[in-house]
């Protein structure tokens, strides 16, 4: 196979970050060798020269991966290609420790929504529907407990693990938001020594309005003026669409922000549950798929069979990071998609493998 005929995928959005953490000490080494004037050996210039020759994925890149191994004079084709099928393989394993992290992270997030968060937000409201005022400890409980907990599980680093990710930053930042808000208006309710003159002005108030603007504006407007946090916007948008329509005094509009902080901890409980079963549909595809085809390509590379299978072979499982893509990316988009850059990473990894079998096979 003519090694043009290899050079099909779209350049990756971000090559910054050309090879993963487990390579990542070898290939500064390599790289630094380089900066300090060192030439690669004439094997890695010529194969990278005649691979880079449209620009992708680069000559640079692949010197610093023929170069991981470190120098050797006795190097061949067939040695560069298991250096770069071995690049893939240890992209791989990094990949499904991140996966494995998120498995592990997801379902702790989800006990701490449920729970945690989920119990504290349910006594408020039981509160609020029975008269009482309830502690502003409830809210910053469920605040502390829940998404503030569930982002540090994320992206907190632990030895031995690959770097951190987080799926539910805009989850975790959203709920925070929201249940602050929702004990603000909860700690605008007037107390029980001010409640029956209160409640006496705002009817004689309703009563001289009602005829112009309906009570349940009118509070939600007084309420949300008197809130300079999260804004007037943000406060009326959670207010107003219908959920607030009969609300008579601050009390009502606190159990519909209330409401509205338990709606968002099952839609982000949703969320997880959708997130864990990406996840362990990305841990087939590069575990029990990809995994398994570039080991498979290598043990042939080593025991000196047919190159050209093994190039077939690296092409093949350069596919299946497509698999956990497309999955990953169809909950939320790329640009919410955790593993897009580690799956573009391990794509080009896998198809520059089998584009240097390829090339030495056609030979």
């Amino acid at each position: 196979m003519q090694a043009e005929a290899r050079f099909h995928i779209p350049p990756p959005k971000k090559l910054a970050r050309t090879m993963m953490q487990p390579l990542a000490a070898a290939l500064l080494l390599a790289t630094a060798a380089m900066a300090a004037g060192a030439s690669p050996p004439s094997i890695i210039n010529a194969t990278c020269s005649s691979l880079s020759y449209n620009g992708y994925p680069g000559y640079d890149y692949c010197v610093n991966v023929l170069s991981s191994s470190g120098p050797s004079a006795s190097m061949d084709g067939r040695g560069l290609a298991v250096i770069a099928a071995n690049a893939t393989e240890h992209n791989i394993t990094a990949t499904v420790g991140l996966i494995d992290d998120l498995l592990d992270t997801l379902p702790k997030c989800s006990g701490l929504y449920r729970h945690q968060m989920g119990d504290k937000i349910a006594s408020a409201l039981a509160d609020l529907v029975a008269g009482k005022q309830p502690s502003d400890s409830l809210y910053m409980d469920a605040h502390d407990q829940g998404p503030v907990n569930c982002f540090f599980a994320l992206t907190y680093p632990r030895p031995g693990f690959p770097r951190p990710i987080d799926p539910l930053a805009q989850e975790n930042q959203a709920n925070m938001d929201l249940v602050f808000f929702a004990m603000s208006v909860a700690m605008l309710i007037p107390n029980k020594s001010s409640s029956s003159s209160s409640s006496s002005s705002s009817s004689s108030s309703s009563s001289r309005s009602s005829d112009s603007d309906p009570p349940a504006a009118a509070i939600i407007n007084d309420t949300c003026s008197s809130l300079p946090y999260p804004g007037y916007r943000y406060c009326v948008e959670v207010l107003s669409p219908g959920l607030a329509s009969g609300a008579r005094d601050t009390r009502d509009l606190a159990i519909v922000a209330t409401n509205a902080v338990l709606r968002n901890i099952t839609s982000t409980l949703s969320l997880i549950d959708g997130l864990v079963s990406d996840a362990a549909h990305c841990k087939v595809s590069y575990g029990d798929r990809m995994g398994k085809t570039v080991a498979s390509a290598l043990g042939d590379l080593v025991a000196g069979r047919a190159i050209a299978r093994a190039a077939s072979k690296l092409d093949g499982a350069s596919r299946h990071t497509t698999e956990c893509d497309l999955v990953m990316s169809k909950r939320r988009g790329v640009e919410n998609n955790v593993l897009h850059e580690d799956n573009v990473e391990n794509l080009v990894s896998a198809q520059f493998a089998s584009n240097v079998a390829a090339m030495y096979a056609a030979n």
